[in-house]
């Protein structure tokens, strides 16, 4: 060998030692494919790590140690999948991939062990409709659920009839929360009340559109209901000033609705109140002084009210929500027919610096809704003021109603309207809509709420004013809301919505062989051209279904108004159920938009199924929390 191939062989064997000794100082381990930053108790995700500058892989394992979890396999190769299993208890873990060639080199995540995506804390919720004996009943509660899923807390139920929640309410000893990542699942309520839902269990369907705020069903069987479920920011010291609204049966079984606004002064309220009632000598009876004295909320949240006005209820529980906000609910000794109460449920809301005048109405949307205390109907619209000052308006809403026996349903599809309103500087007003102009529903009692609370969400900093309706028309005593107008253009109408409704029926619609009864949905959907989604239908007396809670699936295309912008029809809303019968519901819907994150719809009568819903659309914002983070360490 000359000397010239001699260095180039030692050059070539130095260059390949010097690099074999150096290539473990160059490792490094990153978590390519991070678990969800929560996963259940005993959930299962897939981890990957990738290694550079070796060729071996990585070591799996976590804290703290013996209660955090597995992995199968314990070691894999890079860019290999492991899967890991979370433990049976709630808490945090770090999950490390240490490298194989180097202990040193390691990479590592955060991820707690918690359900629901991390939905827990105090929430309060309420819900009405008809059980399965067709007798109306109210139910309002606040439950403490726990990170596990686990919960507690305490309820107050009045059917009116023969069963009732005792004085002190019915505890809720046990019980669960289980959703998933689409914020869909189920509320499960074991109470001390044996005669509420299933021998005293109570299960609700529930989709969340928020972490804060979901719309509900009861879909036990027992009965069925639509409310809402709002986290609760606790202990709340309440506002002065609210507007309030509850609807429900009076003793005599036809619907009462009350509405009006009152002031908090220490325990003592002193308010005014409509009432909506066809049994009384003088209806409706407007303007009503009462008063009232308040009893403080308990670690639940939940306080008394006592009354000297037996229309609003002598006795009523309050849940708290927070500072400008409340559920109520009439509360009464269980009773032995065929003696009756009063049964009703409702809402206040505070209205902030309690200063208002006709200029406090802005373009709006209403929703009012009545169920089978009286005629079932359902008017959906928006409402413009002429120079606000002025207390007119112009407009154009939908109004459903169903027939009675042998005659045929009535129904409006975008009739124009326009009356007019005035309001006090309390917040107290009636907005008066033409005769005819929607056949039975001219005359609205309307009550102003803070302009930064929002109504449907009383936890949402955004989509806030309006005002609590009742109908104060003899023939249609119903309630609901009433929406700031902030948004109408249709491309707005996008994204992923959770969307309810409680549909009325009485027994004499084709092409169906239907039943009196109630029907009640929440589901999900995206709306792009057209509303796409699933949920659950509960049909306790099988008026629509086969089943008495069934999951349900639909695609209905969203046509704009190209006339009245902010209204849209989504027909045909086919609503096809997935039970062992499967039964295509053919209805038909229209719907307004308040803005982009917050529509009202209602059936459209020419489905010619003489029944009524109404409801809402709720953009879904975020459900749980932001996605794991990563640690890497060279």
């Amino acid at each position: 060998m000359n000397h010239k191939t001699f260095w180039i062989v030692l050059v070539l064997l130095s260059v390949t030692y010097l690099s074999g000794c150096g290539s473990s100082s160059h490792v490094t381990v990153t978590i390519s494919t991070a678990p969800p930053a929560l996963l259940a108790p005993n959930g299962t995700a897939q981890i990957v790590a990738t290694v550079t500058g070796t060729g071996e892989g990585v070591n799996w394992s976590c804290t703290p140690v013996g209660s955090c979890g597995s992995f199968a396999p314990a070691s894999t190769a890079s860019g290999v999948a492991t899967t890991y299993t979370a433990p049976a208890t709630i808490g945090p873990v770090v999950i490390t991939a240490t490298s194989e060639k180097k202990a040193s080199v390691t990479a590592s995540v955060n991820v707690t062990i918690q359900a629901n995506d991390g939905i827990a804390g105090n929430f309060a919720f309420y819900v009405t409709g008809l059980d399965a004996d067709l007798n109306t009943y109210s139910l309002a509660g606040a439950v403490l659920v726990n990170p596990d899923g686990t919960l507690s807390g305490e309820q107050d139920f009045n059917d009116g009839f023969a069963v009732a929640s005792p004085a002190g309410g019915d505890m809720i000893t046990s019980g669960s929360l289980a959703i998933g990542s689409s914020g869909v699942g189920t509320l499960t309520l074991v109470t001390s009340n044996t005669g509420v839902g299933v021998d005293g269990t109570e299960t609700f369907t529930v989709s969340f559109v928020n972490n804060s705020h979901a719309l509900i069903i009861q879909s036990d069987g027992s009965g069925t209901s639509s409310g809402s479920l709002d986290l609760q920011t606790l202990p709340s010291t309440l506002g002065s000033n609210f507007a309030f609204a509850l609807t429900g049966v009076g003793t005599e079984g036809f619907i009462v609705t009350t509405g009006g606004v009152f002031t908090l002064t220490g325990t003592t309220i002193n308010g005014t109140v409509d009432v909506n009632d066809d049994t009384a000598a003088t209806n409706p009876s407007l303007e009503n002084a009462f008063t009232a004295t308040l009893v403080a909320a308990d670690t639940f949240g939940r306080g008394t009210i006592t009354t000297d006005n037996a229309e609003i209820g002598a006795t009523l529980s309050y849940y708290v929500i927070g500072p400008e906000a409340i559920r109520l609910v009439v509360t009464a000794p269980g009773l032995t027919p065929p003696a009756t109460a009063s049964t009703a449920v409702g809402s206040a809301f505070g209205q902030g610096a309690g200063t208002f005048s006709n200029t406090s109405l802005l373009n709006a949307v209403f929703l009012d809704q009545a169920n089978f205390g009286g005629l079932p109907f359902a008017a959906v619209g928006e409402i413009v003021p002429n120079g606000q000052a002025v207390g007119s308006f112009t407009g154009v809403a939908d109004v459903n109603e169903t027939a009675a026996s042998g005659l045929d349903p009535y129904f409006l599809d975008a009739a124009t309207i326009g009356g007019s309103y005035s309001v006090a500087g309390n917040g107290y007003g009636g907005l008066t809509i033409t005769s005819g102009d929607l056949l039975d529903v001219s005359q609205l009692g309307i009550y102003l709420v803070d302009p930064a609370i929002n109504i449907n969400d009383p936890n949402n900093t955004s989509g806030g004013g309006g005002a609590l309706v009742v109908d104060l028309d003899p023939n249609v005593p119903g309630a609901g809301v009433l929406t700031s107008q902030t948004d109408t253009n249709a491309a707005d109408f996008t994204g992923n919505y959770v969307l309810g409704l409680q549909d009325f029926l009485t027994a004499v619609g084709d092409p169906l062989p239907l039943k009196s009864g109630e029907v009640d949905f929440v589901g999900n959907a995206a709306a792009t051209t057209s509303l796409t989604g699933s949920g659950t239908i509960s049909d306790p007396i099988n008026t629509l279904s086969s089943s008495t809670s069934d999951t349900v699936s639909f695609a209905a295309p969203i046509t704009p108004d190209a006339t009245n912008a902010g209204r849209f029809a989504i027909a045909p809303f086919t609503v096809t159920t997935a039970g062992a019968t499967p039964v295509a519901i053919p209805y038909s819907a229209n719907a307004y938009q308040a803005s982009g994150a917050q529509l009202y719809w209602l059936e459209d009568g020419a489905d010619g199924l003489n029944s009524v819903f109404g409801g809402q659309l709720q953009q879904q914002g975020t459900i749980g929390v932001a996605p794991a983070k990563r640690k890497a360490k060279p």
